[in-house]
């Protein structure tokens, strides 16, 4: 479709996540708006259209995998919870790490979210789980451990490639013929400044404690609202709780994933693989360690899918939103109507703001990594600019929307991972996004002059 048509849906839709606090509203509007759109208003066919979009995204293999992996992934944090594991692990970190000090608390979140590099939602999932208690019990507002784990989650998995998103950019790279797609993603790194600049920011929030003075209207400095896994599920009373229990588990997984990865090609079905041998490795364990009874270990894996379940409604209506923008042509209108006779210089500025908006309004960054490397690879070689620094400019764009955009699937569950609102946590973190973007803008600009 590619017309200014195409932007309605996005420009609705988000104002209303923002105003009205209910997420899966504002999603669910955009794809109903999307449907009447591709219709040309006809409800009888747009009603049609919406549930095709829906079928479509329950009967793909990989939206199916991502869904029941990170179901299981919640049966897994509820196994570990029930076993003590948390409770051991809290305790053996204020003895041996943290010495009373709340600053401390923050950089392990952040430093173990970074070390979980291996896929988004569970890098994300797995810090919370071990933060959240620590965040709680010195009194540290879950909203600095939302944007923690958010300003991590995307951000270092693009910038340490050894996953399935750098497999995804080298695939994105070799479709356009470039002969070394590998030396070109390595060498765009050190232009990702909007993900440098974020995990630069994150990190100086962990460390000192100090936060932006201001916030959008009506941000609240809230402790925590939603249910988590602490609160739901108590650690059997004859468990002997250790952390072993946590890392154990969370061990084997990530060796499984970086072993998996390789093998299948395939980040889904690797994760998924990974994941199920994990949750049957740990069964096994906890059983031999007599951490609880075999009766007793389906309960907390039940209990810890019912916590992730309502992420899981998210997730469908973030991925139907996907569906309905790629079938509007949302990215190619954005990316095709700012483009013209420009000067090379402000090439890499304007890729990393297309970026921006593409990420912002369709809350994917892989969607805007698959926009925009097809059309920036070409322009490269028309203005004679290096391939690497307008790859690196979208894959910046694309991070700026996966960070903070409310219909972003990473916001959903970082917000779960931590225990708040995900409207509460766009607030609070918004900020540090502009913060961040207008940096990556002026450092795009400077590139450009000098590059040319």
């Amino acid at each position: 479709m590619s017309t200014w048509l195409s932007l309605l849906p996005a420009l609705i839709a988000i104002p209303v996540a923002l105003v009205t606090r209910r997420v899966l509203i504002a999603l669910g509007l955009y794809v109903v708006i999307g449907a009447l759109i591709l219709e040309r208003g006809w409800l009888p066919d747009a009603s049609v259209r919406v549930g095709s979009i829906l079928w479509r995204v329950v009967s793909d293999r990989d939206n199916v995998l991502i869904i029941v992996f990170s179901l299981m992934i919640g049966g897994l944090i509820g196994l570990i919870q029930k076993s003590g594991g948390i409770e051991g692990f809290v305790h053996w970190a204020e003895k041996r790490l943290l010495d009373g000090d709340p600053r401390r608390v923050a950089i392990l979140a952040f430093v173990t979210s970074m070390a979980l590099f291996v896929e988004t939602n569970f890098g994300v999932l797995i810090a919370g789980l071990i933060a959240l208690p620590l965040f709680d019990r010195y009194r540290l507002s879950r909203l600095r451990l939302s944007y923690i784990l958010d300003t991590t989650c995307a951000p270092k998995c693009m910038l340490i490639p050894v996953n399935a998103w750098g497999a995804y950019i080298i695939s994105l790279l070799a479709d356009q013929g470039v002969e070394r797609p590998v030396s070109v993603l390595i060498q765009s790194l050190g232009f990702i400044y909007y993900g440098w600049i974020a995990v630069a920011l994150a990190a100086f929030v962990a460390a000192t404690g100090r936060e932006l003075p201001w916030k959008l209207p009506f941000s609240q400095r809230v402790v925590g609202e939603l249910p988590h896994f602490g609160t739901e599920i108590v650690p059997h009373p004859d468990s002997p709780g250790h952390p072993r229990y946590l890392w154990g588990p969370i061990g084997l997984l990530v060796l499984a994933v970086l072993i998996l990865l390789p093998l299948t090609g395939d980040a889904p079905l690797a994760i998924f693989s990974a994941v199920t041998l994990t949750l049957i490795a740990t069964l096994a364990y906890f059983h031999r360690e007599r951490a609880m009874p075999w009766r007793r270990m389906l309960s907390p894996i039940w209990q810890g899918i019912r916590v992730i379940l309502p992420l899981m409604y998210l997730l469908v209506f973030a991925f139907s939103v996907g569906v309905t923008t790629h079938e509007l042509g949302t990215g190619f209108y954005l990316a095709t109507a700012l483009q013209g006779e420009l000067d090379p210089m402000w090439l890499p500025f304007l890729v990393f703001g297309i970026g921006c908006l593409i990420s912002f309004s369709t809350g994917t960054s892989w969607g805007t990594f698959a926009i925009l490397i097809p059309i920036v690879v070409p322009m490269a070689e028309i203005f004679q600019v290096p391939p690497a620094l307008l790859v690196g400019a979208a894959l910046s764009g694309g991070l700026f929307g996966d960070h903070c955009s409310p219909v972003s699937d990473t916001t959903m569950i970082a917000s779960l991972a931590a225990g708040v609102e995900p409207i509460e946590h766009i607030r609070h973190q918004f900020p540090y996004a502009l913060v961040g973007a207008g940096l990556a803008l002026g450092l795009y600009l400077v590139t450009g002059v000098l590059s040319t």
